[in-house]
């Protein structure tokens, strides 16, 4: 009995010594610091990577919207400057059909009634047009029509209330007179279809390419322009083709032309 108790005491008093040696060196030395700090480091570290998983989510949905937002300006950007393209495109096409018709003004035409093509290859022909005026607005058969720049490229052949048949002078049953410039010289031009014209021209005629065909009936009127000259030395004409100055495909706005009263009641 006295030798278990004696034991036991001195298990005690090892437990004692080994606690008061851990509390003097908890107490006196950095080893309680240290533990903790090793500790402590996992916690602080899942905590610190706690706090970038936030931060990061964050930034990615503020960097989202942030594109969102961008996107957005960019959709409306586009549809600005498509709106600003059409605008400028209507601006053009008005600035030139007042250029046209400032160029019908400034041949000094009398009585010219403004007209616009609202159909082409009437009757399979492409020299024969639809225009959309009519014997409402005074249009008669025989009416002179122009292009811009007094550039004389049919007449009237037809009559409607509202529209009117325009036939080019290039169409093949078609024959104009006119002076063939600079040569001063008196020829008639047949129609050769499509905005052509055809002369033979007496060979002596020193005709070339770029020689300019006016109206004998209108003068100052400009109805085509040589492009070609065809000539056999035994032949004792040239084969002369012109055609039209402008691109007919592309005249929207003619000028008519119209009789006088006068004329039409003799």
């Amino acid at each position: 009995m006295s030798y278990r108790y004696d034991k036991r005491k001195k298990n005690q008093r090892r437990w004692y010594g080994i606690a008061s040696c851990l509390f003097i060196i908890v107490l006196f030395t950095s080893l309680f610091p240290w533990l903790f700090d090793i500790l402590e480091r996992p916690f602080t570290k899942t905590w610190d990577n706690k706090s970038i998983f936030i931060n990061t989510t964050q930034n990615f949905f503020q960097t989202f919207r942030g594109k969102q937002h961008i996107l957005r300006e960019n959709a409306a950007f586009e549809n600005e400057i498509n709106r600003l393209q059409v605008d400028n495109l209507r601006t053009m096409y008005l600035s030139q059909e007042l250029e046209k018709r400032n160029g019908f003004l400034s041949s000094h035409i009398a009585d010219i009634l403004f007209g616009n093509i609202i159909r082409r290859d009437v009757l399979g022909s492409s020299d024969i047009f639809i225009i959309n005026q009519g014997s409402l607005s005074g249009v008669t058969v025989g009416d002179k029509v122009f292009s811009y720049d007094h550039m004389l490229i049919g007449f009237i052949n037809n009559v409607y209330d509202t529209t009117a048949e325009l036939v080019l002078y290039s169409k093949p049953d078609q024959e104009i007179d006119g002076i063939l410039f600079p040569h001063e010289v008196s020829l008639s031009a047949q129609g050769y279809g499509n905005g052509s014209l055809f002369i033979k021209s007496p060979r002596e005629i020193d005709v070339a390419e770029g020689d300019i065909f006016y109206s004998l009936e209108e003068p100052g009127s400009i109805l085509a322009i040589v492009r070609k000259v065809v000539f056999d030395p035994r032949d004792p004409f040239k084969q002369v083709y012109l055609s039209y100055p402008v691109n007919l495909n592309e005249i929207q706005t003619v000028g008519i032309k119209k009789t006088p009263i006068s004329a039409i009641t003799e």
